[in-house]
């Protein structure tokens, strides 16, 4: 059985970041990671500042890795096997 998919150019430029909601969801009410709780608006403003390199947030379900005081993400175009853990809006 011969399967073709058929395919189609992503909707966005730059690299896809995919990040936990959940993770985002328990960062809500904390001043100091306020860049994190809200990482859909960071990255807008990062694009904003760096036009060139721009990214593109996916919110994905729990990963369960659940840190504390950081979000769970993935970075498919450089390494789709490890999960990394944003701390800071760096």
């Amino acid at each position: 059985m011969d399967q073709n998919f058929k395919t189609y150019p992503a909707p966005w430029r730059g690299q896809i970041i995919l990040a936990c909601r959940k993770c985002q969801k328990k960062l809500k009410g904390n001043k100091d990671l306020e860049a994190l709780a809200r990482l859909k608006k960071t990255i807008k403003r990062h694009n904003k500042a760096h036009p060139d390199r721009p990214l593109h947030l996916v919110n994905i379900t729990c990963t369960d890795l659940c840190p504390k005081n950081g979000v769970t993400a993935c970075l498919p175009t450089q390494d789709p096997t490890r999960l990394l853990v944003l701390r800071s809006e760096d």
